[in-house]
């Protein structure tokens, strides 16, 4: 059932890491609360460059190419050569960038504290289009789909903005007064024409990608930000505040629970993404634990404990090789036998 588990390297950061560090081309790269970027060797941990904005680092860095992108809290949105920490442009933005950028097709789309949402090009820096017509700050990591822009802010509304031009198409809300149960913090992800996505409010909501119409919203199981899709497309997974993991099965009619998994790992609020790779879904839990678990056999494959800190979005490089990082600065690469 439980197979065994090691740390290839663990790398120490010199300040906290609260974002999913990337992987390309044989480094990985993330950002700290100093404002330091860093970039490691995958096979050693080693590290091979690094980078001193002048403010915190809570956005996870995108990569496309030899190119690697992530807002700071210095205002900037940095773009970097991979290989090398070679700075290629920065853009200033009104705050704070907190946001994670995604990039698709040539631009950096990424939203900030100054309540713009952005499309950057990604060769040369230069601003695409901004809109400004949210209330609130952005912090979260858009989904791009179906011509779609599609993101959450922290004045209680999920946007969807036209790609190509940043118009408006939709936004939607939970119907809830309270900006703390707002979809701010969430990663939407979607499905033949739906979005699903797991607010603080702890209800799983289905949202037409087309108009925005909620289709259904379910809280069987206590779903909190942190969901995921099947490669298939077929389950929308959800990590509950209790022990579970739970499967959902997509589509527009109706919420349809597939199975639930007692995972194990007690109370649980940290807002980390489900990954699957090759049939195994990933994650991490706020009591410094990774899990691996079978969702086709309903178990766990394995769960290995980092330490007691926060363990953010994982990123599976591939099968049985998971980069980790907690938020008291320990990068990790594991490796299951």
């Amino acid at each position: 059932k439980y197979r065994f588990v090691k740390p290839v390297w663990r790398y120490h950061s010199n300040a906290n890491v609260v974002s999913t560090p990337a992987s390309t081309k044989g480094l990985v790269i993330f950002g700290n609360s100093v404002g330091e970027v860093e970039a490691l060797s995958i096979k050693t941990g080693k590290k091979m460059w690094s980078f001193r904005t002048e403010g915190a680092i809570y956005s996870s860095p995108a990569v496309s190419g030899k190119r690697v992108v992530l807002g700071s809290g210095d205002g900037n949105i940095y773009c970097f050569e991979s290989s090398n920490g070679n700075l290629l442009w920065k853009f200033k933005a009104g705050a704070a960038v907190l946001g994670t950028p995604t990039i698709s097709k040539g631009v950096v789309y990424i939203g900030g504290s100054d309540k713009h949402f952005r499309a950057i090009d990604l060769r040369s820096g230069k601003e695409i289009w901004a809109f400004n017509g949210l209330e609130g700050t952005v912090v979260s990591q858009p989904l791009v789909y179906e011509g779609k822009v599609i993101f959450g802010a922290w004045d209680k509304n999920l946007y969807a903005l036209n790609r190509s031009t940043g118009n408006l198409i939709w936004k939607w809300n939970n119907g809830s007064a309270n900006r703390m149960l707002s979809p701010a913090m969430v990663n939407p992800v979607a499905a033949d024409g739906v979005v699903y996505i797991a607010a603080p409010d702890r209800y799983l909501s289905a949202i037409d990608a087309t108009d925005g119409r909620t289709l259904w919203r379910t809280k069987e199981a206590t779903v909190r930000e942190s969901i995921g899709l099947s490669t298939d497309k077929k389950l929308v997974y959800g990590k509950t505040m209790n022990d579970e993991v739970v499967a959902f099965r997509t589509g527009r009619a109706k919420a349809d629970l597939a199975w639930r998994l007692n995972a194990g790992f007690g109370y649980e609020h940290v807002p980390s993404m489900l990954i699957e790779k090759k049939g195994v879904v990933y994650f991490g839990t706020k009591n410094g634990t990774v899990y691996a678990i079978d969702p086709h056999g309903k178990e766990v494959k394995w769960a290995h404990k980092l330490d007691n800190s926060m363990v953010n979005t994982v990123n599976v490089i591939k099968p049985a090789y998971v980069i980790t990082a907690t938020m008291d600065g320990v990068v990790s690469l594991l490796k299951a036998e």
